[in-house]
Order: C-alpha cells, then sequence, then structure tokens
C-alpha cells in the first residue's frame, strides 16, 4: 500500500495534534506530579540497573541540593492561599 501525499500530510498532521496536547499536558503538570513522574522514572532506573555510579559523597551531595529544592517547594506552597 502505498502513501499519496494527502494521506501521508493527514498522517503527520494527526501526529502534531497528539505532540501539541502532550505538551499542554506537561504545561498543566504541577510540581508534585513533576516530582512524582521523576521519582518513578528513578525508581525504574536504578531497578533496570541504568543508574550511574557515583561516590557516596557525590550521593550526598545531590541529596543536599534535592533536600534543599523540595524545601523552597514546600515553603512555596505553605505561603500560597488555598
Amino acid at each position: 500500500m502505498s502513501l499519496d501525499r494527502e494521506m501521508l500530510q493527514a498522517y503527520q498532521r494527526r501526529w502534531q495534534d497528539v505532540a501539541e496536547v502532550e505538551e499542554a499536558e506537561r504545561r498543566q503538570a504541577s510540581i508534585t506530579q513533576r516530582w512524582q513522574k521523576m521519582n518513578s522514572l528513578l525508581r525504574m532506573a536504578a531497578a533496570l540497573g541504568l543508574l550511574s555510579t557515583t561516590s557516596k559523597e557525590e550521593s550526598e551531595l545531590i541529596d543536599h541540593r534535592w533536600n534543599r529544592l523540595r524545601a523552597i517547594h514546600l515553603a512555596e506552597q505553605q505561603e500560597q492561599p488555598s
């Protein structure tokens, strides 16, 4: 089966529409949702043995930075009126 120009353009438009919807969903995702998704990906990578090996000092530095970012985020969440 060969694709003519019109069918190919329709196919490309459908995938462009999908990309636009996905981008809109990414923009609407809250920090909490993004954080949960990132943690899920990290757990999956660890389970598959895909995480790079880092020293204990590097891991502690990374953990410290993430904890600081999380504290800032939580403080901002508390400041916002409900």
